[in-house]
């Protein structure tokens, strides 16, 4: 059966009618691309028809969505296609990203704004913990950057503190030992990701790698995403999605004490109340 999309606001519906009617999921990206609708305006809507139950979000690049309840007898035409963003200049990525610490403000900046807006998150804070200053931590204690976020539910009495950690990766460094630096964070954190950059001319030589490193992944609970560009949220795809874990109180608290700034720490106390 066809889904009553009339009484859609006007927005909702032409995302809706854009959408492949065989349930077929198309690119964030492409949409927005075929619409021609900047970032809020899309995701407004996008978010309108996922909390309505008509759209599914989906893990691709860019992230993807399709209809809830596809038409089976579809006699529609499908207005919108899967188009890939432009290929970065990769000479130029590669030479500036040739270690790790170059990553880390571009692929921060793109998690505060384009991953948090694709995964509905409201971010308290966005930090590069991967220095620390002078903070004493163990082996692999150290996350690159870590994500705060207090949530409230409709039905859940309380106030909900997620910290997410993300492990950066450049290409030389593509391997199983990146899921146990990532699994050693999640001791005091909510979820834990490790987010490699693979430049476009090396996907496919490290495709095998990459393969292997989401298998441990997935063993561990361990979320896995890869970028083509660091700079540009399109060319991010998340192999694998990360499991939510409640963490020690005492862990997370000492975390949240020896990694975040002072200024976070106060927001978090404040947010909490």
């Amino acid at each position: 059966m066809a889904a009553d999309v009339s009484a859609l606001p006007e927005d909702e519906c032409t995302l809706f009618n854009a959408l492949p009617t065989d349930g077929s999921s198309v690119s964030n990206p492409s949409l927005r691309q075929y619409l021609h609708w900047n970032r809020n305006r899309y995701f407004l809507a996008r978010d309108g028809l996922v909390d309505k139950g008509l759209v599914t979000r989906g893990r691709g690049r860019g992230g993807v969505v399709r209809r809830s309840q596809p038409e089976t007898t579809a006699a529609g035409h499908v207005v919108a296609v899967v188009v890939e963003g432009g290929t970065p200049d990769t000479e130029t990525l590669e030479a500036a990203f040739t270690n790790e610490p170059a990553l880390y403000e571009p692929m921060r900046a793109v998690i505060e704004r384009d991953w948090a807006q694709e995964h509905r998150q409201d971010l308290l804070a966005v930090e590069i913990t991967a220095f620390g200053g002078s903070r004493p931590t163990g082996i692999w204690s150290r996350p690159d950057i870590t994500t705060v976020e207090v949530r409230t539910f409709e039905y859940v009495p309380g106030k909900h503190l997620d910290v997410n950690t993300f492990e950066i990766k450049s290409p030389n460094t593509v391997n199983v030992q990146a899921v146990y630096e990532a699994l050693a964070h999640r001791r005091a954190a909510t979820r834990s990701y490790v987010l490699f950059y693979i430049p476009p001319d090396q996907a496919a030589a490290l495709k095998q790698d990459v393969e292997d490193v989401a298998a441990a992944a997935r063993m561990h609970g361990i979320g896995v995403v890869t970028a083509g560009d660091p700079y540009n949220y399109d060319t991010w795809e998340e192999l694998e999605e990360a499991d939510r874990t409640v963490p020690d109180p005492e862990k997370l608290n000492d975390f949240i004490g020896e990694q975040l700034t002072e200024q976070t720490r106060i927001l978090i106390s404040r947010r909490l109340r």
